[in-house]
């Protein structure tokens, strides 16, 4: 409809021009009488509704040249390309709407890529989590049915029954880990961000380690260099010490030491674990950190091999990262976090 409007106008606007350009030199001749100045007039009003008309032209090629040139511009965000469609080098609304699209393009395939990475996540979560439902599952299914023998022997069903319990021990254990890491993972859970005392919450993390360190017979040591109050989630950061003092006591022999340290990295805060268990061969320590990775070391321990994956999930979801130094009698694995 208004495309239509347009054109009327367009057209009764040539027409009054058409119209004043035979009018004027009728004019003039009625006028002067003189019909040498009636065709210079005439041919001059000619000559300005070939150039408005001309202009017109121009003006329709330049708009519908920065219609199409728009058009590559749209494709540009529905493709998320970052290619130029104006000159760059020009200080001009089309550049810098250009520039404030590939922005968002840019945005914008980062988001994808993002969302892409998590769905991979969730896929190998979901992997995961059946793998290692198999085996206590399994041997739920298998030993319950061992109890439905009535020839069964005392000793025999006591056995049974260890392993069942044992198994849904494991499941237990599991499942509350995997709710952890599927929970950080999936952002169900916002991190409680505060300026609070650092250690506090790594005595917080002793508190919980220390009876099975008690019953194994380790000695857990804190040393620290002054109180560091920092911006970090309490609860969250303290399950991180946490999974790293149950590491270091889980693994060390009776008698041997687990030291808790906090000290100052310039700008940065460092909570070490250090342990004497003997250092982790060279091939696995790039591996440590992934999610259900043991040892070699580990096959007799209990665990499932995600408590090194969480501490270092929490302690990236905070700004900070997580290392590992060997020394001549063990590990030290760090978490670092900004101050």
């Amino acid at each position: 409809m208004k495309r239509q409007k347009y054109e009327l106008r367009l057209h009764a606007l040539a027409a009054l021009f058409g119209i004043a350009s035979c009018g004027i030199p009728a004019g003039l001749y009625f006028i002067t009488h003189d019909w040498r100045h009636s065709a210079v007039s005439f041919g001059g009003n000619c000559l300005l509704c070939l150039l408005a008309y001309l202009i017109y032209r121009l003006d329709d090629a330049y708009i519908s040249g920065i219609v199409s040139a728009l058009s590559n511009l749209v494709d540009v965000l529905t493709e998320l390309e970052e290619r130029e469609v104006f000159s760059g080098e020009e200080d001009t609304l089309l550049s810098k709407l250009q520039s404030k699209v590939i922005k968002l393009a840019r945005i914008l395939k980062h988001k994808n890529q993002a969302a892409k990475q998590g769905q991979e996540n969730m896929k190998e979560l979901v992997s995961d989590i059946s793998h290692q439902l198999k085996t206590p599952i399994a041997n739920l299914k298998m030993y319950s049915s061992f109890l439905e023998d009535d020839g069964l022997s005392e000793e025999n069903r006591r056995e049974y029954v260890g392993i069942i319990r044992l198994s849904v021990d494991r499941l237990d254990f599991l499942s509350e880990n995997l709710i952890k890491i599927s929970r950080l993972e999936s952002g169900l859970i916002h991190l409680d961000m505060r300026s609070q005392s650092l250690s506090e919450t790594a005595l917080r993390a002793v508190k919980d380690i220390y009876p099975k360190a008690k019953k194994r017979g380790v000695e857990i040591a804190y040393r620290e260099e002054g109180d560091f109050v920092l911006r970090h989630d309490r609860n969250w950061t303290a399950e991180a010490v946490f999974n790293l003092l149950d590491n270091g006591v889980k693994y060390a022999r009776e008698g041997s030491r687990v030291v808790l340290a906090i000290r100052k990295l310039g700008s940065f805060a460092e909570v070490s674990v250090e342990d004497e268990n003997g250092p982790i061969p060279e091939g696995e320590r790039t591996k440590i950190f992934t999610r259900f990775y043991r040892g070699e070391n580990s096959r007799n321990q209990e665990g499932i091999g995600v408590g090194l994956y969480l501490s270092r999930e929490i302690a990236v979801r905070q700004g900070g990262y997580m290392n590992l130094r060997t020394t001549e009698k063990g590990n030290v694995f760090c978490i670092v976090v900004r101050k």
